[in-house]
Order: C-alpha cells, then sequence, then structure tokens
C-alpha cells in the first residue's frame, strides 16, 4: 500500500472514530479504570478496585447516565465507602459524562474542606480529570474551590446554609452529602433539599445522589427517603450452608468478657461464621430489593460489611458497644453512625395528631373551671404578631384560651395598638365573673426596640420584654437587664426592663409535661388542656421541635413553624413572673382566689349566673393577690367591639374575630 493510500486509510478511520459513539461505561467500570486513590485521603492508595467494595458496584451503576434511576438513596455507616460513592460519580461526569451538576455539603465551610481535601487529590491523582480541569493558578482557568469547569460541563460546590448557592442557576446531576446534617431551613426561604431538588427539574434524565448516616428518627432526611424507597439490602451467602441473608446486629454473637472474639451466627443453618470468610461473602452477594415496585432507588448499608482491612473488625464493633451501651447520648452515636439505623426519639417526643386527641369540650376565649390565672405569650414575626392566651390552675395545671394572629407591619404603629386592644379585653368565665391577662411576655428577639417601646409604655397591661438564650443550665426566669440609658450611660430608675429566659429548660419543661400527660386516662389529670377549636396548625407547631441528645439542642423539623410553640413557652414564662409566680403558689393562695374568681353559689353551666351578695348583674373580680404575689385581675371596662367583629351568646369572640383573622391571613399567604 502506497503511502497516498495509507494516508487515505487513516483519514476514513479517524471519521469513522469521530462519528462513532463512545461506548457506554458505567460509573464503577469508569472508577476501574481510570480513578486514583491520594495518600493523603485514601487509606489504600493506588488504582481504584470496586472488587474491594463489591456492593457499592450496584450503587454506582444506578448513577450512570444509562441508567433508568433517577434519584438514588444511601443510607449508611460512617467509613463503609459511601462518600467515594459521590466522588466516583463527580470523576465519571468529569470525564466521561460532562453536565451541569451541584454538590451540597452541610455548610458553606464543609463544602470548601470537600473540594480542597477530597475532590481536589482526586483530581491531582488522576491523569484523565487532571487533563480535564486547568491548574487553579493559571489566569481564567475556571477552577477554584467552589467551582470547577470543564468541557462540556461545571461542577459547583456548595453549603445547605447558603441560599444564593443552592438557587443560583439549573443543574441535572445534584450531590447531596450527609443531608441529615443539612439545616432544617436556609435562610427563611425554605428547605435546602427542596430548595436543591427544584433546581434540577427542567432536565429530562437528571440524577439526584442522596447520601447520609441517620440522626433520631424524626430529623431523619434519609431515613425518610428511604423508607419511601425500594429498599434494597446486601444478601450474603454463608460459608456453610450458602443461604444468603442480611448481615444483621442482633446475630452477631460474643461474650462481654471477650467481644472481639464475635462471631457472626447464621440464621438459616445457626452454624458460627469466622470472619475471614467475609471477603469471599462480600464478592458472591448481591441487592434486593424489598418493594421492587417502587420506582425510588434505596440501598441500606451498616459496619458489619465493611471490608477486612478497610474499616472496623466484629470483634471492635462488639467492644464498643459493650462499651456504650449504658451510656444514651454514646449509644446514640454507635447506632447512628456504626449501624446506619435512626435512634428511637427521645421520650418528649409527640405527634401532633396524638396532641389534638387530648382536645377537651371547651370554647376558645371560654375560661374552664379551675383556671382562676391568665397570662399571654407574644412573637413578632416580620409581617405579623402571634399571641397565645393560657389559664392556669391548681397544680400549674394550664389551658389555652385562645391564639391569636395579627397580622400587619411591627414597624408600624397599626399592628401594636390591634395587640393592645386584645390584651384589655376582659375575658368572662362560666361564673360571669370578668377577668384579665394578668401578665404578659414579648419576645424582643425580633424588633428589639420596637418591642421594648410598647412594653415602656403600656405598663398597665403588665407587659415585659424577653429575649431567650439557649445556653445549657440556665434558669427559665432570672433578673432582668435595665435597658434605658441616660446620655451619661447611667441607668434610668423606673425604665424599660428586658428578661432573658432560658428557653432550652422552659422547653424540657413543657414537653415533658405533655409527655406525661399521655399516661393520664382522664383530662382533669393533664396537667395541659387544649380548647377542641384549636386548629391542626396549632398542634402541628406545638410539636414543631424535638430534643436532639447528641447536639443537646433542640431542632426544628423539617417544613414546620413554630410560633404556637413559642407563643406557649412565651406565656409559661409570663406565669413565673416574679409578679405571678405560679409555680410556687401554695394551697391558700389558689383558695382565695378561687372565692373572687368561681363564686360560691352559682351555677357554672347556667347562661344567666346566679347573683351573689354584693355583686352586679355581672360579676368581677375583686383586686386580690395571685399566687407568689401581684395582684389578680381587676374589674376591666369593655372595650369597643372591633370593626366588624360580632359575638354571640355561646360564640367566643377569637371564633369569629382574631382566629378567622389568623384563617384569613394563612389563605392569602
Amino acid at each position: 500500500m502506497g503511502a497516498a493510500e495509507r494516508a487515505l486509510s487513516a483519514f476514513g478511520e479517524g471519521w469513522t472514530a469521530g462519528w462513532t459513539p463512545d461506548p457506554l461505561v458505567t460509573v464503577s467500570e469508569w472508577a476501574d479504570k481510570h480513578r486514583k486513590l491520594s495518600a493523603r485521603a485514601a487509606s489504600e492508595p493506588g488504582e481504584w478496585r470496586t472488587s474491594r467494595t463489591p456492593f457499592l458496584r450496584e450503587i454506582m451503576d444506578c448513577l450512570s447516565d444509562q441508567h433508568p434511576a433517577e434519584e438514588v438513596v444511601l443510607q449508611a455507616c460512617i467509613q463503609i465507602g459511601k462518600s467515594e460513592v459521590g466522588l466516583n460519580w463527580t470523576g465519571y461526569t468529569i470525564d466521561h459524562a460532562p453536565s451541569s451538576m451541584l454538590a451540597v455539603l452541610p455548610t458553606v465551610d464543609v463544602g470548601e474542606r470537600w473540594s480542597k481535601q477530597r475532590l481536589a487529590p482526586m483530581v491531582q491523582d488522576s491523569p484523565r480529570l487532571r487533563a480535564k480541569i486547568s491548574p487553579a493558578r493559571s489566569r481564567d482557568s475556571g477552577n477554584t474551590t467552589t467551582s470547577k469547569e470543564f468541557d462540556g460541563g461545571i461542577l459547583m460546590i456548595t453549603g445547605a446554609n447558603s441560599a444564593a448557592g443552592l438557587s443560583s442557576m439549573p443543574i441535572k446531576k445534584l450531590l447531596l452529602d450527609e443531608v441529615d446534617r443539612f439545616p432544617g431551613e436556609v435562610e427563611e426561604e425554605g428547605d435546602p433539599v427542596d430548595i436543591a431538588e427544584g433546581r434540577t427539574s427542567n432536565f429530562p434524565g437528571r440524577k439526584i445522589l442522596k447520601v447520609s448516616s441517620p440522626t433520631i428518627e424524626s430529623l431523619s432526611r434519609i431515613n425518610k427517603d428511604w423508607k419511601r424507597s425500594d429498599q434494597r439490602r446486601y444478601f450474603v451467602p454463608c460459608p456453610h450452608c450458602q443461604e444468603k441473608q442480611v448481615l444483621k446486629w442482633d446475630n452477631l454473637q460474643y461474650t462481654p468478657e471477650d467481644p472481639e472474639a464475635a462471631r457472626y451466627a447464621c440464621e438459616h443453618c445457626g452454624a458460627l461464621i469466622e470472619e475471614h470468610h467475609k471477603t469471599q461473602m462480600l464478592e458472591r452477594g448481591e441487592w434486593r430489593a424489598t418493594f421492587p415496585e417502587r420506582a425510588l432507588v434505596g440501598f441500606h448499608l451498616n459496619a458489619l460489611y465493611s471490608p477486612i482491612g478497610l474499616g472496623r473488625s466484629w470483634g471492635w464493633l462488639a467492644k464498643r458497644y459493650e462499651e456504650v451501651k449504658r451510656d444514651a447520648a454514646r449509644l446514640k452515636v454507635f447506632v447512628n453512625q456504626r449501624l446506619g439505623e435512626c435512634y428511637e426519639d427521645p421520650d418528649e417526643r409527640l405527634d401532633w395528631e396524638e396532641l389534638k386527641a387530648r382536645a377537651e369540650p371547651y370554647g376558645l376565649r371560654e375560661i374552664p373551671r379551675g383556671c382562676l390565672v391568665l397570662t399571654c405569650g407574644v412573637d413578632v414575626q416580620k409581617d405579623r404578631i402571634e399571641a397565645q392566651v393560657l389559664g392556669w390552675g391548681r397544680n400549674e395545671q394550664d389551658w389555652v384560651i385562645d391564639w391569636a394572629l395579627f397580622a400587619g407591619d411591627p414597624t408600624r404603629p397599626a399592628v401594636w395598638e390591634e395587640l393592645e386592644r386584645y390584651l384589655e379585653r376582659p375575658f368572662q368565665n362560666a361564673f360571669g365573673v370578668t377577668m384579665k391577662i394578668t401578665s404578659t411576655g414579648i419576645d424582643a428577639g425580633y424588633l428589639t426596640d420596637d418591642v421594648l417601646n410598647f412594653t415602656r409604655s403600656r405598663r398597665h397591661l403588665a407587659a415585659f420584654a424577653l429575649k431567650g438564650a439557649s445556653q445549657r443550665g440556665r434558669q427559665i426566669i432570672g433578673r432582668p437587664s435595665k435597658v434605658d440609658l441616660t446620655v451619661r450611660g447611667a441607668t434610668i430608675k423606673g425604665g424599660a426592663e428586658l428578661w432573658t429566659i432560658g428557653v432550652d429548660a422552659a422547653k424540657h419543661r413543657l414537653f415533658a409535661r405533655l409527655a406525661g400527660d399521655r399516661k393520664q386516662a382522664h383530662a382533669s389529670s393533664r396537667l395541659v388542656h387544649f380548647s377542641e377549636q384549636l386548629p391542626d396548625d396549632y398542634y402541628m407547631q406545638l410539636s414543631a421541635e424535638i430534643f436532639d441528645p447528641n447536639k443537646r439542642s433542640w431542632i426544628k423539623l423539617h417544613n414546620r413553624r413554630n410560633e404556637g410553640l413559642d407563643t406557649h413557652i412565651y406565656a409559661m414564662v409570663a406565669a413565673m413572673h416574679p409578679r405571678l409566680r405560679v409555680h410556687v403558689a401554695r394551697e391558700p393562695d389558689w383558695a382565695k382566689l378561687e372565692l373572687a374568681i368561681e363564686p360560691k353559689g352559682q351555677d357554672l353551666f347556667s347562661q344567666a349566673p346566679a347573683p351573689v351578695a354584693g355583686a352586679t348583674n355581672t360579676p368581677q373580680a375583686e383586686a386580690v393577690p395571685v399566687p407568689g404575689g401581684g395582684e389578680g385581675p381587676r374589674p376591666l371596662p369593655a372595650p369597643a367591639q372591633p370593626e366588624g367583629e360580632v359575638q354571640t351568646s355561646g360564640q367566643p369572640a377569637a371564633a369569629g374575630g382574631w382566629i378567622s383573622k389568623r384563617d384569613d391571613w394563612l389563605r392569602k399567604r
């Protein structure tokens, strides 16, 4: 063949190769061929071998472009390779299947560390990737810590705490790493997972990978997704009977005296399996779906599957369990991080439906028998003010008397004037006695100066400004701080005060009371009482938080507002204010107050209360000492009815007034 023929043949081969599509490659095949593990980030540096962790092959391959799975969920323990799945998928995207991709880590700082400590070494040590991404030091390289440009695509890295990073541009591939460490809400814009997923909605063939070890059941995002997935588990054969099974913690056998000699008991033949068999067992394992009809693909792995030499041994796990099993906080970490399972909710955790089932047959703004003191808690938001009134009686029983919302800008006087009218409005109990709100706590964490202006100029309302502090060990209410100063910096006597309250302690107290009430068969024995007219949203908000014993802090449940909880707490703090001190009241205090609030001889259920000597047709409570000191309800002039509000017999004002405004406001939202 002459030179001309050879040149023509080479041209034809090049032309053909140029029009021949690249062969279909899976993520695991790409990793086996091109991924290099850096000595800076891997215990076994060098060539990536999926055969070392065979259970990762199917997980990775579901992320391949040709696989039909749109979303993949991996709930797993630590040190099992789940982060490597995300890295291999990222490398596959950069080198073989370029497109726009977003990696979201719990925070921006964590995202930057992931980029520097995990992604950058992978790119540097893998020639195929190094050729696709320009060095960061070159001008206009498109390579920064949080953005990597390559032919046909871009990789962006951000944190779940950055609303801007989550919503900047549409993307086709989304990696969500350690989703159970994401905040419940980002910058008041909503759930970060929902925001990130929304960026993929316009792409056909989109891919989403969610990876995490779980946390508490109520808080765990990954567990909720796992439960709605096809729930794949890795079945491995017994080396004795060859029957396949899932490795479960309960089947690990050892004595507390010698946990490091742990062996695994086959659930089929009962034979004890030595750990050295695990390598062959993993090689012959297979994934099986519990619900194969479901479209969402979900995988679960625990530390019993850790390959020999790459993770903790069965003996180490048994020894660690023996060390932590009597310590709830450490046991939770073991269950989450080693078994890949959710830890059960704390005892205080309550479902809103359970709380709603406790509702009692009294209406809002009605005062049940035994309710002798009224307090109010107020929460200030950017477009509204919310208030909750609690009634108090013996043994610190409290009744939810009202729940109100005042829509408007709290920087304007109108909404504060409406709150003032509300706080001045009298209540009337079943004995016909008029009662007033004795103490009101208003949260000053937002618009502090506006709250102080209100409490400073309306002392007749017995309202005080409060600000929450979450330090452990802080008592619910202590001493106030004087915040009004002269031009020389001296404290103004009688000026505005700001009370710092222990929010965590208050929540623990309320949730303990609510948890204790679940054991009471009769409503009369409960400490917290709910009106049957309260909407579902109230119970959802009251149960919107849960205490995480690992973080030792209260965490808001996803997509839940919590003003119902906050205002209940503030009204409880108002009852503990030095002017009331309901929590230390003695029986003589309650008895004296009861004589004024619930006069003997009155018919509790009559529409027209029987007259009492010395009383008018509408009895009012005389000023009497309230529990713990201070002064009780005083006669109040009947305030003018708010415009458009009509109160009828047997229908609480709130049901046709402020509560209806709440409903109208929510509908407009």
